[in-house]
């Protein structure tokens, strides 16, 4: 989809107009000025003037953004991070296969990712050499760094949208999935969840094993990941727990954010922040459905009037 057409430029420009603010677009609709009475302001991506530019840049970076929350005692999944060979000039020339090396020998199972990157996109589950070698191979060719952290089998995954301190919207991220009933296989099942009204063509993790029956009330995921723009869906939550409100508020605060959006997962009974985006973008759960729309369209208002 172009930039142009996105619903989060359309929501822009329709609050804009509705606001009265004078709006100018540059470069394809990648950034915008606002200004209001005088006051001047700016959008860039999915940046709004609001946080501290160093503020965004380090809750962009995911392994220093780990480090500052376990510093002020919030609760996360840890991420170290690992230069490409071309950024070893600021590291160092011993290198850093060792060490990657030692992160997956004490957990066995791990997951390497672009240290910058978002959508679930270079992201990959690691059990095995072979596999840490292919993921940092792919990673490294395009970013500058990568980040390793534990896996975690992932429960429940929430996102919580603040602005001030004041939760906005909180919603999880449903993966989708076939239950077993004991009787069918998965390649059945598959089938009738395609025959069902609404249900697109999803990809399966592995063409192998899908004549296995699923045990009655098993669980067959889609995905192991959680973004909504790999297939997760948003389930909007009536009221957020007042504990991972505070985990939530936790981490804004640790990394001096105004607007943000952070990620809680449950795992091994216990919630941590996964990951922090200083960048509020909802252009998936805007296009579930008008209701949704107005929701992250409310919630960019009253960003946009806090910024004028």
């Amino acid at each position: 989809m172009e930039n142009s057409q996105s619903n989060f430029v359309k929501i822009i420009k329709e609050i804009c107009k509705e606001e009265d603010i004078q709006l100018i677009s540059y470069s394809s609709d990648w950034a915008f000025q606002l200004e209001k009475n005088g006051v001047k302001n700016f959008i860039l991506g999915y940046q709004f003037g609001l946080n501290r530019a160093v503020s965004q840049q380090i809750s962009a970076d995911k392994a220093v953004a780990s480090e500052v929350m376990t510093q002020n005692h919030v609760p996360n999944v840890e991420h170290r991070c690992f230069m490409a060979p071309h950024m070893f000039r600021f590291t160092g020339e011993n290198g850093n296969w060792k060490q990657m090396r030692a992160m997956l020998e004490k957990y066995k199972d791990i997951v390497c990712k672009d240290n910058e990157g978002t959508g679930g996109y270079l992201v990959f589950h690691v059990k095995t050499q072979r596999q840490l070698e292919e993921a940092a191979q792919q990673i490294f060719a395009s970013a500058d760094a990568m980040a390793i952290s534990p896996y975690y089998e992932i429960e429940k995954e929430y996102r919580v949208i603040l602005l001030d301190e004041q939760v906005q919207i909180a919603f999880e991220k449903k993966r989708k999935m076939l239950v077993g009933d004991g009787v069918s296989t998965i390649r059945t099942l598959y089938a009738n969840y395609l025959l069902d009204a609404g249900h697109a063509v999803e990809m399966l993790p592995s063409a192998v094993g899908l004549d296995r029956v699923l045990e009655k009330g098993e669980v067959y995921l889609f995905n192991w990941k959680h973004n909504l723009g790999q297939g997760a869906e948003p389930d909007v939550l009536e009221k957020l727990p007042e504990s991972l409100k505070q985990l939530a508020i936790d981490a804004a605060r640790a990394l001096n954010l105004r607007f943000a959006s952070i990620d809680i997962v449950k795992c091994n009974g216990e919630w941590r922040v996964l990951e922090v985006n200083s960048g509020v973008m909802m252009e998936n759960l805007a296009s579930n459905g008008i209701r949704c729309y107005e929701l992250a369209k409310e919630i960019y208002r009253k960003a946009i009037k806090k910024m004028l």
